[in-house]
């Protein structure tokens, strides 16, 4: 994994090229795809996906980032059917959303010699609440059979500008003819970049121009009244492209344990801003993240328990003449047979301890945040840990990604040694984990505690059995 900043592009000779396709039409030669990416075994050809980001102004006195995707595949058999169901996940805060517009796709099938198009209607599309802080918009494309080609593209407007789309080039489900992402950055953004993969980009360019922004802003004019003004701000941009093309499909062997770790993918990281008078540095780090979190009241905060409610709960579980040790495991085996996780990607307390106590269920933050607390009544030294699951990728040990890290546990040390708990596994052995866990770099939040990895590698275990066969004939 490599971490760049956005000024360390360069530019090579094939700058100039394009995309291989023309979106929204499609001629009968379209359906041809000769390619040495394609085998017996394929099922399906991204013929090319192409996205963009570019920044407008907006009413909140800063910038909305506008991503555009477009998509072209080409279906060869009925197992690549699930390619046409497509979901576009947005994000949500108390204050303001994302938002999915123009939305479009076409499934293109030959009939009697022509192109026919069979159109998705805006009915067909719905939308589904997936946590606290995400919907997703779904759609199947209609008409679709073995030989169409379908495409689809849509735009997303967000103001959450902190981490803009991450893009992947290679994909688990077929070979990618084509992938391209693009970046219009205003000069007052400055963002760093993660580049995974192993594949060459094919163009790997940065160049730079000029934008204009109308931003609108709130301005106090006393007592209960304000107004606003807008702002035409001129700014020069950073312009960054990147393409791959001939990427074959991402094979899943046996020892990888998660493709999201290896396939090549660009991710992006406001790393600071600039109001037009000073720079302000608001990329986190593990130590501001640590301060940040212990303060939280849906993290660090309730496990403080200042009052000492928690403290009668402890007397009911524990002996006064318990070990720490023996207090420790019976804390954890009443968590965890007491307790039920309804959200395994969801790392801090939804509501609060009070309420996963009563309803005897929570998310994984809530049971394990709940666990961590009781621990620390008994002046066990505790803390959570947060790690990115193999299903979310790795998560980067210099920056803290906050989206990768999807899972809490708990660290406890008893008599010097380190235990990592996880209390919502009804059949877990105190101080082991689940398999998911072992993704690589985790973090404990606590004050000067270094990080902790989980490697998949330590799972693997030799045995040597001896057989010894006797001859009594």
């Amino acid at each position: 994994m490599r971490v760049l900043l956005c000024s360390t592009f360069f530019c090579n000779a094939y700058s100039q090229k394009t995309a291989p396709v023309n979106f929204g039409k499609v001629t009968a030669g379209d359906f041809m795809v000769n390619s040495s990416l394609v085998n017996e075994n394929t099922n399906a050809v991204i013929i090319a996906e192409v996205g963009e980001v570019k920044f407008e102004g907006n009413d909140k006195g800063w910038f909305t980032y506008v991503y555009k995707i477009q998509k072209r595949v080409k279906i060869l058999n009925r197992k690549a059917f699930d390619l046409a169901d497509v979901s576009i996940f947005l994000y949500n805060n108390n204050e303001t959303e994302e938002k999915a517009e123009k939305i479009t796709a076409i499934c293109y099938n030959i009939e009697d010699g022509k192109v026919s198009e069979t159109k998705l209607s805006s009915k067909d599309i719905y939308t589904q609440k997936y946590d606290k802080n995400h919907s997703v918009k779904k759609f199947a494309i209609p008409g679709i059979k073995e030989g169409s080609v379908i495409e689809y593209s849509y735009i997303i407007k967000s103001e959450f500008a902190f981490n803009l789309p991450s893009w992947e080039f290679q994909s688990v489900d077929a070979p990618t003819l084509w992938s391209e992402y693009s970046v219009v950055i205003p000069g007052l953004l400055s963002y760093m970049t993660i580049v995974q993969g192993y594949h060459n980009f094919f163009i790997n360019e940065r160049t730079e121009g000029q934008g204009n922004y109308f931003i609108q802003q709130k301005v106090e004019t006393g007592g209960y009244t304000s107004s606003e003004r807008g702002l035409s701000v001129a700014v020069a941009t950073t312009n960054q492209r990147w393409v791959m093309k001939d990427i074959p499909a991402f094979t899943i062997e046996g020892y990888v344990f998660c493709p999201a770790n290896f396939i090549d993918k660009v991710s992006l990281q406001l790393y600071s801003t600039y109001d037009g008078e000073n720079s302000h540095d608001v990329a986190n780090n593990w130590k501001k993240l640590e301060e940040e979190l212990s303060k939280r009241e849906d993290f660090g905060e309730p496990l403080q328990d200042k009052k000492g409610w928690l403290k009668e709960l402890v007397e009911k579980v524990v002996n006064e003449n318990d070990t720490k040790i023996d207090a420790a495991k019976k804390i954890y085996n009443y968590v965890k047979q007491n307790y039920t996780c309804t959200d395994r990607n969801y790392k801090y307390i939804k509501t609060s301890l009070k309420d996963v106590i009563n309803k005897k269920s929570g998310t994984i933050g809530d049971i394990n945040l709940l666990l961590t607390a009781l621990l620390k009544q008994l002046d066990i030294d505790a803390a959570p840990v947060l790690l990115s699951t193999r299903s979310f990728g790795y998560n980067s040990p210099t920056y803290p990604f906050m989206d990768k890290l999807n899972y809490t546990i708990c660290k406890a040390q008893v008599n010097k040694e380190d235990y990592y708990l996880d209390a919502t596994q009804p059949f877990l052995k105190f101080g082991k984990l689940p398999l998911a866990c072992y993704n690589g770099h985790a973090r404990v939040i606590a004050p000067d505690t270094p990080a902790v990895y989980f490697s998949p590698a330590s799972l693997l275990e030799s045995k040597l059995t001896n057989i010894v066969i006797s001859n009594t004939a």
